[in-house]
């Protein structure tokens, strides 16, 4: 109670998510529903002319993401000799869609539109659009892949890393991990039911805000195995 008193007062609106939401808001941000900062206090939001961003609804922004909608870099030309005086305005709206992912450190600069259903990586720097339905990286950041592509990849890859993890455990402690390690992985080896039951589990079904979504996807989804002990045996195999 006592933290969070003084991490109020010192970092004021970047105190939570949802009190910089309210500030953007605010201040003349159009901010969507379900809008996540995972570090306002490490966020850089440009609100110098705060009614040319616009943020839609299920957007995740993570640490250390800076979001421009001016550029200063004019600085230069009103002292360089030749243009001395000179005053050449570079503000431009940033619109960034529904059900978005911005990754730690990237960067997206004016005049940038974001479609709906994006995943852009860290350390990104934005300077063009990004299409719906596709994976951003790099600097300049560049169409990697669908979103469907990311899907089969990231699909096909969740018994390999969750095989690692228990090896990595079991090889640390010296025994096999809890079923709880595996929060992101347990649609390998759970049931609809089973997961609900499960605290870190549940927790992850309701992320996002659509937990019906999720029971649902697992109750059309036959797991991997059939059980926990089944998935530790084919991970030790």
């Amino acid at each position: 109670m006592v933290k969070r008193f003084l991490r109020n007062i010192v970092l004021r609106e970047k105190a939570s998510s949802e009190k910089f939401v309210a500030h953007l808001r605010k201040n003349g941000v159009q901010v969507g529903e379900n809008v996540r900062f995972f570090s306002p206090s490490n966020t850089l939001v440009d609100i110098s002319c705060p009614w040319l961003l616009s943020i839609g609804d299920n957007v995740n922004v993570t640490h250390g993401v800076i979001i421009l909608t001016h550029d200063y870099s004019w600085s230069v030309l009103k002292k360089q000799p030749k243009t001395q005086g000179v005053i050449l305005g570079a503000q431009s709206p940033v619109k960034i869609g529904n059900n978005v992912f911005i990754g730690m450190n990237a960067v997206i600069t004016r005049g940038v539109t974001v479609g709906d259903n994006v995943i852009i990586g860290a350390g990104s720097v934005v300077t063009g659009d990004c299409e719906s339905n596709s994976v951003y990286a790099g600097s300049p950041a560049k169409r990697i892949m669908s979103v469907d592509e990311y899907y089969s990849k990231r699909e096909s890859r969740q018994f390999e890393e969750a095989r690692e993890m228990a090896r990595i455990y079991r090889e640390r402690f010296g025994e096999n991990p809890p079923k709880e390690v595996f929060f992101e992985y347990f649609m390998l080896f759970s049931t609809a039911k089973e997961a609900c039951d499960v605290p870190k589990f549940r927790a992850q079904l309701e992320t996002g805000g659509n937990f019906d979504e999720s029971v649902a996807y697992m109750q059309n989804h036959k797991p991997m195995f059939e059980s926990y002990e089944d998935f530790l045996k084919n991970c030790f195999e």
